[in-house]
């Protein structure tokens, strides 16, 4: 007992562990709370009061306690249903982070998910943070290396550039470090607004010392991609029934490339469309990939709220719209141009269809709070809805067949084809 103590003391293990240490001797709680309760943890009085978050949410506000807190966080928040350039929006020095960043918080998300911008000067690293919420970090530009560690274990280093896509575990400590001699920006997609609306207590998110030993121990190759990551799975949300078989799913904790992964045949989803799903470091959060040839669109649907959609490459537009299958009857439409680093996310129950106008092929990547390996079906439909998206509405899915849309689809496709100089590709309609 006294060398567990010693160790208490000098801060070698959490509080968490001895507790469960002294409870596996055969002590009861209230032996273990006396002890916590008497001894002085190295380090641990500082340490607390330098990182006590002063947020506090308002009750009974008009706003949610995500939307109080970023307005504390005084950085530029970017709103509305989409950014036309992630690479290029306005960023603030970011006390929390030691770095510049932004809050994005478009309409779509409807406070299950969000996401925020981090730039890095070169030789620079951020502050070291640990937090109670997922994210899905993909690098914009530039290069450098994130270290991640639980507390009083040894630490891991793995390096990043341009398209890797990778997930810190959820609660591991981590900083962000560019190695380069450009700036280096990342976007982070995470779930944190539905972790602050329900909790509305910031040092249980930010200072809380529990270790999920479950999703990650220190695995040596956990931050790699080889054989084993490869699992033959694939949800409905993206895959027929007759292509799931074949679909190899990414469960890893990173990404080299994200431009350079397997795509898979998915023509529930569209036309010559391919895809790809990923799973990060055990999280609930997934993201998916998705490519679609010159000259095609993709079929319409719809899902729950929180799929940021980012575009990796190529030109085109994505129609959004409310209520009714049938585009030009719509109460409400939106459009959206996109181009490498546009953001936008389809709000809830929206239909919403991607269209390919430019000379090269289109890839996206779109990363939700649900996922396929963790099924989610609260929240607006949520997973459900997601799983319905290569279900016709006439079966009483979210899905709007290609003989069923619109006529005014195709002819806007085509006027916009013409604009480019493009060649259509899709099938006569019958």
């Amino acid at each position: 007992m006294r060398k567990l103590i010693a160790k208490l003391v000098n801060g070698e293990i959490t509080r968490r562990d001895f507790a469960a240490r002294v409870l596996g001797m055969g002590f009861g709680m209230m032996t273990v709370e006396s002890i916590l309760d008497t001894v002085t943890i190295a380090g641990e009085s500082n340490r607390s009061a330098k990182n006590a978050e002063s947020f506090r949410a308002e009750p009974f506000s008009e706003k949610t306690p995500y939307e109080q807190w970023i307005e504390k966080e005084d950085v530029p928040v970017h709103a509305g249903y989409f950014v036309p350039n992630v690479r290029t929006v306005e960023l603030k020095p970011w006390k929390r982070l030691g770095a510049s960043g932004a809050i994005i918080n478009l309409e779509g998300a409807e406070a299950t998910d969000g996401a925020y911008l981090c730039e890095i000067a070169p030789g620079v690293a951020t502050n070291p943070q640990r937090y109670m919420f997922e994210e899905s970090i993909y690098v914009l530009d530039g290069e450098g290396e994130t270290t991640v560690w639980h507390e009083n274990r040894p630490k891991q280093t793995f390096k990043w550039k341009k398209g890797t896509l990778f997930s810190p575990p959820l609660n591991t400590w981590r900083i962000h470090k560019n190695t380069g001699r450009a700036p280096a920006r990342f976007i982070s997609v995470t779930d944190l607004p539905l972790v602050m609306d329900l909790y509305h207590n910031a040092d249980f998110i930010f200072n809380n010392d529990f270790v999920f030993r479950d999703r990650y121990n220190n695995q040596p190759d956990y931050f790699t991609v080889n054989e084993s990551k490869m699992k033959i799975a694939g949800s409905a949300a993206t895959f027929g029934e007759g292509e799931k078989g074949a679909v190899g799913v990414l469960d890893t904790g990173l990404i080299p490339d994200l431009n350079q992964i397997q795509l898979f045949a998915a023509k529930a989803r569209g036309l010559k469309n391919k895809s790809a799903e990923v799973i990060l470091s055990d999280n609930s959060m997934q993201t998916h990939v998705s490519e679609f040839e010159i000259g095609t669109y993709k079929r319409a649907h719809r899902h729950g709220p929180g799929s940021h959609v980012l575009s990796l490459g190529g030109v085109g537009y994505t129609l959004m719209w409310t209520g009714v299958p049938k585009y030009s009857d719509a109460p409400k439409k939106v459009r959206v141009d996109w181009r490498e680093g546009t953001l936008f996310v389809p709000p809830d129950r929206w239909f919403h269809q991607h269209f390919n106008t430019g000379d090269s092929s289109a890839k996206y990547m779109a990363t939700t709070w649900i996922g396929g390996k963790y099924w989610v079906k609260g929240m607006g439909g949520g997973g459900r809805t997601h799983r319905l998206n290569t279900i016709s509405f006439h079966a009483g899915g979210n899905m709007i067949d290609y003989p069923d849309e619109d006529p005014m689809i195709r002819e806007m496709f085509e006027a916009d084809l013409k604009k480019h100089g493009v060649l259509p590709r899709m099938p006569e309609k019958k």
